[in-house]
């Protein structure tokens, strides 16, 4: 994983397993605009809404429904410290410590929400701005081979079976090491607004198809209709605005390749600064 920039050893990974199960998306949902060149939020009633709007690509929809809350969930890393230095070509080991979550274990309600679903809870874990790794396991530490030289981060928050990110405060940790002798040179403010792009990842086939998670962690921002807002765009079919810090559902998306891109926008509708606010994973849809 991490395209070839690291590799990671880590204790007790699983690969997912889908479960085929019938989506249930109808109910009260929020529709933000779809299509393309469509900049703004299409408000409609709670009337339960058609999978495709006539001439749209796609549908954009909030779920209706959200990981049970986890307000005790806490994530943190034991060591390395913040800025440490490590020689290149040496092991980095990452001790992570949780509470308030159990890792490994079934979330409440999975099997109704119709997505793709891992073997149990487990821990989001993103060296600098890869796709993230699915820990199930912390109780050894988790290991960074043949990292570069120069700045690297890391960035974890838990996750739920169906990779919803737990949205407590506390349940997230970012983390700055440098390995080589050059300056740490964050490629982010650490104490400004920054998005963590966390799902739609990989391949979603047959009935994991119908209904793709589009979840995120924000930290340092609140979403609104008239603050910040992420958008995101589905290259070649569209894009819509996002001014809730909600897990969405893609619905009705073409099958073959499709690259996705969130973006943090500020008040004024313009590119948050920072190099992880922008972020593009592609995504194979087959059926």
């Amino acid at each position: 994983m991490f395209s070839g920039l690291a590799s990671i050893r880590r204790p007790g990974a699983s690969g997912l397993r889908s479960l085929f199960l019938t989506p249930a998306v109808v109910g009260t949902v929020l529709l933000t605009a779809v299509g393309c060149g469509t900049d703004d939020p299409v408000p409609v009633s709670d009337t339960p809404q058609p999978a495709v709007e006539p001439g749209a690509e796609f549908e954009l929809v909030r779920s209706p429904d959200v990981a049970p809350e986890r307000p005790d969930a806490r994530v943190g890393i034991a060591s390395p410290d913040e800025f440490e230095r490590f020689d290149q070509g040496e092991t980095v080991a990452v001790e992570f410590t949780l509470s308030g979550y159990q890792l490994e274990e079934e979330t409440p309600g999975g099997a109704e929400r119709g997505l793709a679903r891992a073997p149990g809870q487990h821990l989001h874990v993103i060296l600098n701005n890869e796709r993230y790794e699915a820990i199930y396991d912390i109780s050894d530490p988790v290991e960074f081979d043949d990292l570069p030289a120069g700045t690297h981060h890391l960035r974890a928050f838990p996750g739920t079976d169906w990779h919803e990110s737990v949205k407590s405060p506390g349940a997230f940790v970012h983390r700055v090491i440098q390995v080589g002798e050059g300056e740490v040179e964050p490629r982010v403010d650490l104490d400004a607004p920054l998005l963590t792009y966390s799902r739609p990842v990989g391949e979603y086939s047959g009935a994991d198809a119908d209904s793709v998670l589009v979840d995120f962690y924000l930290s340092g921002a609140r979403l609104s209709t008239d603050g910040y807002r992420v958008r995101i765009a589905v290259e070649g079919l569209g894009e819509a605005m996002i001014d809730d810090w909600a897990p969405y559902l893609l619905l009705g998306l073409p099958e073959g390749e499709h690259t996705v891109r969130l973006e943090l926008l500020d008040p004024d509708g313009v590119l948050v600064p920072g190099e992880f606010n922008r972020t593009e994973r592609t995504i194979t849809i087959s059926r």
